[in-house]
């Protein structure tokens, strides 16, 4: 299971990280023609909108879970051990399941048909596809039901971690390493 996550995280962040690089240069590249050509790189208020924000919002959310990097409640947990604490902890993770599931059949059936009718706008007499876009949220959803998937699974087999979870000291401690 260690290893679908790791590579669940690496393919997010790998993702995210070439559609920011993409969002960067196009910007650059567009601010450049404005201001030396007169005119700027066609669309580009649209793709940022539509399809980098998008892709860089979403696709990291599954790495956020592997990375334990979500937001977490834990003022009433963290001083629960043993079974109440899993309990918790496998309930959490299948009431998120519960939420992320619907959200990836919802989003892709809605990709399904934007596809079919080829979804578009159009950006001055340039037609601008957008369906492509459509894809971005089932494939986000999808992948974070997988990580609960396996979350599920390590919370039942006792394989999950379940100790309070402090990204600042994480973060103190690299820095200590690094130093």
């Amino acid at each position: 299971m260690y290893l679908i996550e790791k590579w669940i995280g690496r393919i997010s962040a790998v993702l995210a990280s070439l559609v920011l690089l993409a969002m960067m240069l196009q910007i650059v590249i567009d601010v450049f023609m404005r201001t030396f050509l007169g005119s700027g790189f066609p669309a580009t208020a649209d793709l940022v909108s539509r399809y980098y924000m998008v892709a860089i919002s979403f696709l990291p959310l599954a790495m956020t879970e592997i990375r334990r990097r979500h937001i977490e409640a834990t003022i009433f947990t963290d001083n629960l051990t043993g079974r109440p604490r899993q309990v918790i902890a496998f309930l959490g993770f299948a009431i998120a399941l519960a939420a992320f599931v619907p959200m990836t059949w919802g989003t892709a059936q809605n990709a399904l048909r934007q596809t079919d009718r080829g979804a578009y706008v159009e950006v001055g007499t340039t037609v601008f596809q957008t369906w492509p876009t459509y894809w971005i949220l089932p494939i986000s959803f999808g992948l974070m039901s997988l990580v609960l998937v396996l979350r599920l699974i390590e919370v039942a087999t006792g394989k999950f971690e379940l100790r309070a979870h402090d990204p600042l000291d994480e973060l103190q401690a690299t820095h200590k390493e690094t130093n």
